[in-house]
């Protein structure tokens, strides 16, 4: 077991993360966090995301990230965001700044299904 986890960080460094990844992640978190929360829920996550990227924590951001996914883990799209970051982590410094600002920018698009935010 610990073999495969050395083979797959090696695997890992020689991915880079490209714009259509980065897209999808965007696109895919606009959808997904439609459905969770407040618009205040959601500029408070923003806010506490954009701290943690700030100071490159990778850990304290995925782990933040899935917490408030966790909400739709029944949602296919949910299910679909979750798998594109699974492939990418752990990722450089600068590639985690680009994913970062890309599920930021996700939140931030997203407009509540409710239809009261």
């Amino acid at each position: 077991m610990e073999v495969l986890k050395v083979e797959n960080s090696k695997n890992w460094k020689s991915k880079k993360l490209s714009e259509d990844k980065l897209k999808k992640v965007k696109n895919l978190t606009t959808n997904v966090f439609s459905k969770i929360g407040s618009e205040n829920y959601r500029q408070k996550l923003v806010y506490n995301l954009l701290n943690i990227a700030k100071a490159n924590n990778q850990r304290e951001f995925f782990w933040t990230l899935l917490r408030a996914l966790n909400s739709q883990k029944d949602d296919i799209k949910a299910k679909e965001l979750v798998k594109e970051l699974r492939d990418v982590y752990p990722i450089t410094s600068g590639d985690f700044e680009k994913l970062a600002y890309s599920v930021i920018m996700g939140i931030m698009s997203a407009k509540s299904e409710l239809g009261g935010d």
